[in-house]
């Protein structure tokens, strides 16, 4: 027989969220508990509504108060704010501070809309698909996200709520069934050939660090953050190979990357091949605004490339020698320009394996088609053939 439920002092406490105050007696031991439950009335919209069957639930609360096992923890205790923190401290743990900066970026943006719309404080158990989807409409409908943008924010908050799910914090995900939106077309773009000649003749003349850089991303297709991961110990130039850490590498496994052999003079040069083994390719000697990119013990900042960069390409254009308009060139433009270049002169397959893709669905993110294909235009007509 289940074992009798003795409540008192039932009363409705209206603030920021609507809770049922409570006192539980125990006959066993004559041990009194009080209890503030919200019996999810926080979602019912009508006020005149919600304090009806709030008015229901007070009569009949002996039926509604059932005892909780002793393990499980209050949840309406349990705030949104403290579990979102909560969450955001267990992915502090990741080895990389890009993936913890982009955690810490969208908790920021979230809370703050939490906070507005007085959630903040609220029990993370009334937090539901309702909520998850307030906020995701006001996000997908504010101009200044792309779509790739808010698919990466979407996924970011269902990774902090696998945390709570996983530690019975709550008990489903709201943001798992909200549907990502679709991705436009990359604002990053490819360097055209007369470009792709002029920054990089200008780069290989004037910055000896950042030209073989360029080199890595061009022919190797590492990203510019592994590029900033690099040290010389990776590299094997009797074989002629660059070798991503499995930490240092997005997808967290151990990439080789082949250097063309017609490329190897600029890395047996008597100067690349003389650096510590232990210093960082991209390593940051003194400190703050002064900080110089060159070979050293510590990495540099992972901005410090895109801004390096990005000067040469505005001195360029203010000279004359880069017409047009230059948006949607980056520092990462080289990884798109040489994928796009080499998967017509090498096999899809072995652009995929040097870019070190698990599908050449990746690898086709990085290609940029030409607006007139070279190899139609010169097709024979074989329609009677």
């Amino acid at each position: 027989m289940a074992k009798k439920t003795f409540v008192a002092r039932a009363r409705l406490v209206k603030g920021t969220r609507w809770v049922i105050d409570y006192t539980r007696y125990d006959p066993a031991t004559g041990a009194e508990t009080r209890h503030r439950e919200g019996f999810r009335l926080n979602e019912i919209e009508d006020l005149r509504l919600r304090e009806e069957v709030a008015a229901r639930l007070i009569e009949s609360i002996e039926v509604f108060a059932t005892p909780k096992a002793p393990k499980v923890p209050d949840k309406s205790a349990t705030t949104v704010a403290d579990a979102v923190e909560f969450a955001l401290s267990m992915k502090r743990r990741l080895p990389r501070k890009n993936s913890v900066r982009k955690y810490e970026t969208v908790c920021r943006s979230f809370l703050k809309w939490c906070a507005a719309h007085h959630y903040a404080h609220s029990s993370i158990s009334d937090f539901g698909r309702r909520h998850a989807r307030a906020y995701w409409d006001q996000l997908s409908t504010a101009k200044k996200y792309r779509g790739r943008t808010l698919n990466n924010y979407l996924a970011t908050l269902r990774a902090l709520w696998a945390e709570l799910v996983e530690r019975e914090t709550v008990q489903e995900n709201p943001w798992a069934k909200i549907k990502t939106v679709r991705n436009e077309e990359k604002l990053r773009r490819p360097f055209t050939d007369e470009e792709r000649r002029t920054v990089a003749a200008y780069i290989e003349q004037t910055d000896y660090w950042l030209f073989r850089g360029v080199l890595l991303q061009f022919f190797c297709y590492i990203r510019p953050v592994e590029i900033c991961r690099l040290k010389f110990a990776d590299f094997d130039l009797g074989a002629g190979t660059v070798t991503v850490k499995e930490g240092n590498a997005k997808s967290w496994r151990r990439q080789v990357k082949t250097i063309p052999a017609s490329v190897m003079h600029y890395f047996r040069d008597g100067v690349f091949d003389r650096c510590p083994a232990n210093y960082y390719l991209f390593g940051r000697v003194g400190d703050g605004a002064t900080a110089v990119m060159q070979p050293a013990p510590r990495p540099i900042d992972e901005l410090r490339p895109y801004k390096r960069h990005a000067r040469i390409l505005k001195r360029l254009h203010a000279d004359g020698l880069l017409v047009g308009d230059i948006s949607g060139l980056t520092w990462y433009s080289w990884k798109d320009t040489g994928i796009s270049l080499h998967t017509r002169k090498t096999s899809p397959v072995a652009t995929k394996d040097q870019a070190g893709h698990c599908s050449l669905a990746i690898t086709s993110v990085y290609y940029h088609a030409d607006e007139q294909n070279p190899e139609y235009r010169t097709l024979a007509n074989d329609l009677f053939a």
